[in-house]
């Protein structure tokens, strides 16, 4: 599967071997490593986040919505979505099992930044932005391609390395010529998950999601002159599918919560 058609992708395998040589910290017996990259482009990618719950009967059709993009993303220009799970739900039956607290808060920091007074589900949020429109489809792709449209205003490149389909390593090599404060985000996703809804108010349905996001690390300050090399270490679950993972990054003003850029890197076992 490859959900992003903006994404360049160098894979290789490279042996236990090759890899103790270039660092003793990946040091297995007869694993393989896998590295891919990528790297943004000169324009900006539109960052699309989707705040849902199971546990709210008007996300589903959100949920639904945002996996008819991934079929329709040939037309759609250069997007980074991400469907966050809040908790805030939990309590009137249903445990969102993707749900964490910090994703919630995100959905309350924007929310302060755009001067709400409360949050709410389903919320898409586009460049940082509540984004009420998006059930309109024809507006929504005319948006994207307005974004894609402008000069990017950072640079991206993200390289993975798997080891033996337990740990991933995170690469994060940033540009910005922007002055202000920066930070950046890597977030972790998984598609083509399911849940049987026993309780709640979406009791007895079948809920299908994709772009879930399952690890999310950051904020991280850039240098001050807007160039900041990083390296993260995130463990993969057993239940999770290594060809369905996605690691994605974006570069935030926290100020003003605007997005300067965002890329996307499917797993490298997703070919």
């Amino acid at each position: 599967m490859k959900p992003l058609p903006f994404v360049v992708r160098a894979c290789l395998a490279l042996s236990a071997s090759h890899v103790l040589a270039a660092s003793h910290v990946l040091a297995t017996s007869n694993a393989l490593a896998q590295t891919c990259s990528a790297v943004s482009g000169a324009q900006t990618n539109a960052l699309i986040e989707l705040y849902t719950s199971e546990g709210c009967s008007s996300c589903p059709p959100a949920d639904q919505w945002l996996s008819r993009l991934k079929q329709q993303h040939k037309g759609l220009g250069q997007w980074v979505p991400l469907a966050l799970h809040v908790d805030y739900w939990d309590y009137i039956g249903w445990q969102d099992r993707f749900a964490q607290p910090a994703f919630a808060k995100r959905q309350r920091d924007i929310a302060a930044l755009g001067g709400a007074r409360a949050v709410y589900t389903p919320q898409v949020v586009m460049q940082g932005k509540d984004h009420r429109s998006w059930v309109n489809d024809a507006r929504f792709h005319n948006e994207i391609a307005a974004i894609n449209r402008m000069p990017a205003k950072a640079e991206i490149k993200l390289t993975l390395e798997m080891q033996a389909s337990e740990t991933m390593h995170v690469m994060a090599d940033i540009h910005s010529q922007e002055t202000r404060p920066l930070v950046y985000y890597i977030a972790l996703q998984e598609h083509q998950l399911a849940s049987t809804v026993k309780a709640g108010e979406n009791r007895g349905t079948v809920l299908r999601h994709d772009y879930v996001v399952r690890q999310w690390l950051g904020p991280f300050k850039l240098n001050a002159d807007g160039h900041t090399q990083a390296s993260h270490s995130l463990n993969i679950d057993r239940s999770w599918k290594p060809r369905d993972l996605t690691v994605v990054a974006f570069v935030e003003q926290p100020n003003s919560g605007d997005i300067l850029q965002a890329l996307a890197l499917p797993s490298c076992e997703n070919k």
